[in-house]
């Protein structure tokens, strides 16, 4: 959908006589967009901050976990509400659903997870294809675009920032490792990577999680990280301990910083022990695409 379309049927825009004829955003409502790739339609629903005076918004892409939904992560994280106060563009694309549980959806992250992974669903393209409506259509600042995911999401930031790193300023996986074996593309895309110690879908140290539905031997948080640092020539970790987490940071001389929030007594959830909206935030918001 056309963003003045969509604006001029919900009236929520008006053009004001100010300097340069700046657009002022009014809209805290949000839209469901559509795209036809590979024969199949694909959704996700675009959710507007409120009044905003700029041209350009930063997007942030939230990618739900396995067996989830754009819904449900929408609710889940609240991340709307920061948004609207923020004034950026929040994004939940839908994954594959599951034959007979259309709204149980999964990502093609690699080896993970479900019928997407198993029919290699091109979510790569769709997603890739996604960024560029939200700019052509939605107002979306080009070198604005973040990624942040849970669990089979997680991996499917992963996987972005892996192949399509041209297009994304920095990604936050939540809980969720690497699940594809090559990411020297990568480089120069910052990570912020948030776990907690005790999960057990996507173990820390790897294998098949206890409570793990996916039938998959996962790889190791360090084991992610340091494919992604592989490139970046990064120095010792820089450790910091706080009440509910420890902070891993590792300078690189040759790419993008690289960090790790490992979350003290905390399994597979979306960690709101560490106010994780303005985690995410605080992080992405800090990097601008060259």
């Amino acid at each position: 959908m056309n963003i003045a379309k969509y604006l001029k049927k919900r009236l929520f825009w008006a053009m004001f006589p100010v300097a340069f004829s700046t657009l002022l955003f009014a809209s805290n409502e949000e839209v469901e967009h559509q795209i036809l790739i590979s024969g199949d339609e694909r959704t996700a629903l675009i959710h507007f901050p409120l009044m905003h005076d700029t041209d350009k918004l930063p997007a942030l892409i939230v990618l739900h976990g396995g067996l989830g939904n754009a819904e449900h992560v929408q609710d889940t994280t609240g991340l709307d509400a920061l948004g609207e106060t923020e004034g950026f563009l929040t994004v939940y694309p839908n994954g594959t659903g599951l034959r007979f549980f259309k709204n149980r959806r999964t990502w093609n992250a690699g080896r993970c997870c479900g019928p997407a992974a198993k029919k290699a669903v091109d979510d790569v393209g769709f997603l890739s294809q996604l960024i560029d409506d939200l700019v052509s259509d939605y107002q979306a600042d080009p070198k604005k675009i973040y990624i942040t995911g849970f669990s089979n999401g997680a991996m499917m930031a992963y996987r972005l920032a892996c192949e399509i790193p041209e297009k994304i300023a920095a990604i936050v996986p939540v809980s969720g490792t690497l699940a594809v074996d090559n990411c020297q593309s990568a480089t120069a895309v910052p990570v912020l990577h948030i776990h907690g110690e005790t999960d057990d879908n996507v173990p820390v140290l790897g294998g098949e999680g206890s409570r793990s539905v996916a039938g998959v031997k996962h790889r190791s948080v360090q084991d992610s990280l340091n494919i992604m640092m592989r490139e970046r020539n990064c120095g010792t970790a820089q450790k910091e301990q706080f009440a509910n987490y420890e902070r891993v940071s590792y300078d690189c001389t040759k790419g993008a910083n690289v960090q790790l929030i490992m979350i003290k007594n905390s399994g597979h959830v979306w960690p709101e022990k560490i106010q994780a909206n303005r985690t995410v935030w605080s992080f992405v918001s800090q990097f601008v695409k060259k």
